[in-house]
């Protein structure tokens, strides 16, 4: 499920997530990578006129198809960012994505909230989805998207070992919620949106006809305004970011 978004804003409209306070000092630009906990990127700052459609929880057979056809009728890449289970399940789509040229980040292999968790569970949790989606034909992943949005200094270090960007969100519609209408999340997602944007929305199981309609208006919307809608990978090279070796705060 999704969470909420409305962080502290640092970075002109970026929002990350690393380590500073170790209780011993602040770890700056001379520490060891292998220690340093991911970046967690909301936005990227850029003047450019683009933004990253992103979809959790699947795929699915319902719905990961009607997402694709949408995008690739409108010729628009978006990031994906797939669960183990649901990938062993529905393998078909998942490739489906890859070969359309969608971009597949890791969502974690049983969808695990990873605060609270130790580092083995944390690394046997990412390391299984990775394995898993490598085994269906993906890259494998650099991008991690948390279940429930939640991590700690433990998950973030571990996701930072094994050399991973987390990616959170800046405009979240919360179709998973499913009280909302397919006009209401593309007005919101039109109304919030801006340069270097990471829209969230879901193909999962969580997923319903509102997300696919509320897509289907959004996409040729967004492009009528100017908008450039890339994939996350995209989206980092376009912006300026921060690298990771900034002394940043833990939030959450």
């Amino acid at each position: 499920m999704a969470m909420r978004h409305g962080g502290r804003r640092g970075w002109g409209r970026v929002a990350i997530s690393c380590i500073a306070w170790t209780g011993f000092g602040w770890v700056g630009a001379s520490a060891q990578a292998a220690t340093l906990p991911a970046v967690i990127v909301k936005s990227v700052p850029t003047t450019k006129k683009v933004a990253a459609l992103t979809f959790d929880d699947g795929p699915t057979r319902k719905w990961t198809p009607e997402i694709l056809r949408i995008l690739n009728e409108n010729h628009v890449k978006a990031t994906f960012f797939a669960v183990g289970t649901e990938a062993t399940r529905f393998p078909q789509y998942l490739q489906e994505e890859i070969k359309a040229g969608m971009e597949i980040g890791s969502h974690g292999y049983r969808h695990r909230t990873l605060r609270g968790l130790s580092e083995t569970t944390v690394e046997q949790e990412v390391s299984a989805n990775a394995s898993t989606l490598e085994a269906f034909g993906a890259p494998a992943p650099k991008l991690y998207r948390l279940p429930g949005g939640k991590s700690d200094v433990t998950a973030l270090r571990v996701l930072g070992r094994l050399g991973y960007t987390v990616i959170g969100w800046s405009v979240d519609p919360r179709d998973w919620r499913h009280i909302y209408s397919a006009e209401h999340m593309a007005r919101l997602v039109e109304q919030h949106i801006q340069p270097g944007g990471i829209i969230i929305f879901h193909d999962g199981p969580n997923s319903s006809q509102a997300t696919v309609d509320a897509v289907a208006s959004i996409v040729p919307s967004l492009k009528q305004k100017g908008y450039r809608l890339v994939t996350v990978g995209q989206l980092l090279k376009d912006g300026i970011l921060p690298k990771n070796r900034l002394p940043i705060a833990v939030h959450g």
